[in-house]
């Protein structure tokens, strides 16, 4: 790799990625599309593109706007989301993924640039959790109540035959109340004060066009108090997002929540939501995931799967699973545990508060083991999850 030519004392998107194809070059206070959105503040980052509050002054609100890379060549994140935004409105779950209100293309120093205008949500469940929960868990109230607009989010993705492909709790982001209501002031209120630090060239030469001359610092939530109401969820981030009849070949879900079939490089379906969905709620009751994140391996992770799912590992796949255990370590008798005790042993924890009763912990217990199934045709769906006592209880 080549030496770095680019420097900015602010930790964020790689400034070699400002090049053709990669990232478009924007400042706070440019205008876009003819001057109806205004960049107020950056929101973050990905590897295929830059995220930005803006002002719409036709329609007087605050969005968000996704710009993406332009070397990108597919388009399902945008065909997904003009999908969506034509579906009816009428089934619960409408209000629980994040709309996409408009869409245009940005010719620019590095290319020709998709750009999704999205409703601006504040900080995502995870953000929330690191931020402001005690035991970096989610009260009792909470863990539920976004576990079931989550699950309302993707059963109304089902019903339309799309599938997410990438759940989990960074892709979970709390809407703003009275966001609507807001000055300029109360919105740097509530998203903070944008910094920014000048790029510079490593051998002083000047910077060209095709590289902005700051780079803006994330926005950082000032949003503790939304947790005192009851706060809204929606599904974000659709770039990993397919139809049922265009199923892409693999998906780059985190591999911690990334469902079997794919891991094992078999065809797929919407059905992987309800992995990851298996997954989401055991960490959104405990504050963690499921399978242990740590120096973690498709091998290391099919072993930790095989102790937690209830139903064996399919034929079909066995002769893979062979060859993935060359070099692995199997892991002693006494230090495997079934789902149920898992869950037990990590909510349980004498250092943290636990205002789940046991007998919740086994009710929850029952609906993970639904949902984290190798075969499919197996898993329980978002509806019938939504259907389980456990959500009617207060």
């Amino acid at each position: 790799m080549s030496a770095p030519l680019y420097h900015c004392g602010i930790d964020a998107e790689p400034l070699h990625r400002y090049q053709p194809g990669g990232y478009h070059p924007l400042g706070l206070g440019d205008f876009l599309k003819a001057g109806r959105y205004q960049v107020l503040h950056k929101l973050g980052w990905g590897g295929y593109s830059t995220t930005w509050a803006a002002k719409d002054h036709k329609k007087d609100r605050y969005v968000a706007v996704k710009i993406i890379v332009s070397e990108t060549k597919h388009k399902r994140e945008l065909e997904v989301l003009r999908a969506m935004s034509a579906l009816p409105r009428h089934h619960p779950g409408w209000s629980h993924v994040n709309q996409m209100l408009d869409s245009f293309t940005l010719a620019g120093p590095n290319g020709t640039h998709d750009c999704l205008v999205l409703e601006l949500l504040g900080p995502s469940v995870a953000d929330i959790v690191e931020l402001y929960c005690k035991d970096d868990r989610l009260s009792a109230s909470l863990a539920k109540s976004f576990a079931s607009q989550a699950m309302q989010g993707l059963d109304f993705l089902a019903c339309h035959n799309i599938g997410h492909g990438d759940i989990h709790t960074r892709n979970l982001a709390i809407t703003v109340p009275g966001l609507e209501s807001l000055d300029e002031k109360g919105f740097f209120e509530r998203f903070g004060s944008p910094y920014a630090s000048p790029v510079t060239r490593l051998d002083g030469e000047c910077l060209m066009s095709n590289v902005p001359s700051h780079i803006v610092q994330p926005a950082s939530s000032r949003m503790k108090d939304i947790l005192l109401s009851s706060p809204t969820i929606k599904v974000i981030d659709f770039g990993e997002a397919f139809f049922k009849d265009s199923v892409p070949d693999t998906l780059h879900t985190p591999l911690s929540v990334r469902a079997p079939e794919v891991i094992f490089g078999d065809p797929f379906d919407c059905r992987v939501d309800m992995w990851s969905a298996g997954c989401l709620l055991f960490e959104l009751v405990t504050g963690q995931p499921p399978f242990d994140v740590t120096m973690i391996t498709p091998p290391l992770l099919v072993q930790q799967m095989m102790e937690f799912a209830t139903d064996g590992l399919p034929p079909r796949w066995q002769g893979k699973w062979q060859a993935m255990q060359e070099g692995l370590s199997h892991s002693d008798e006494e230090d495997t545990y079934t789902l149920q005790g898992w869950l037990e042993e990590v909510y349980f924890d004498d250092c943290k508060h636990s205002d789940f009763t046991r007998d919740d912990i086994a009710k929850v217990g029952k609906l993970i083991e639904r949902l984290l199934k190798f075969e499919p045709s197996l898993r329980a769906t978002a509806s019938d999850v939504l259907a389980d006592a456990w959500f009617e209880q207060g």
